[in-house]
């Protein structure tokens, strides 16, 4: 088959991985055989985007709980980001950001200024730091 898109390096580096367990998916689906005779396209195609859509929504929340994780290990930051006054940390905060691949959401600590009345996430980088 064709390959109409050029992919990233790090999409090459896991493709031979990912065409191996879209084989072992075909098999666990439809057995060794593939679909049956008659099956429509349309309903392999709706199969295989709910799969995409799973895939994708798992793969993006573990991303994301490690990367949290990661930060929390971090020492988190102790002044405010705008007006750099001494700020404490909540542990966690959930939060949830919609994108292409569906709902991410993760755990994250989150700062609040009582000067500027506002809050950050540490992980966020403010325009001009």
């Amino acid at each position: 088959m064709a390959r109409s898109k050029k992919r990233t390096q790090k999409t090459e580096e896991v493709r031979v991985y990912v065409e191996a367990v879209a084989k072992n998916l075909i098999d666990k689906l439809y057995g060794p055989d593939g679909p049956p005779w008659g099956t429509k396209l349309t309903q392999i195609e709706d199969l295989f985007l709910e799969i995409r859509e799973v895939l994708s929504e798992k793969m993006l929340a573990h991303a994301l709980a490690r990367q949290a994780t990661r930060q929390e290990q971090a020492a988190a930051p102790d002044r405010c980001p705008g007006c750099q006054q001494p700020v404490t940390c909540a542990p966690t905060n959930e939060r949830v950001l919609e994108t292409r691949a569906g709902d991410a959401e993760w755990a994250e600590p989150e700062g609040y200024c009582d000067r500027c009345r506002r809050s950050f996430f540490p992980s966020v980088q403010e325009p001009g730091h």
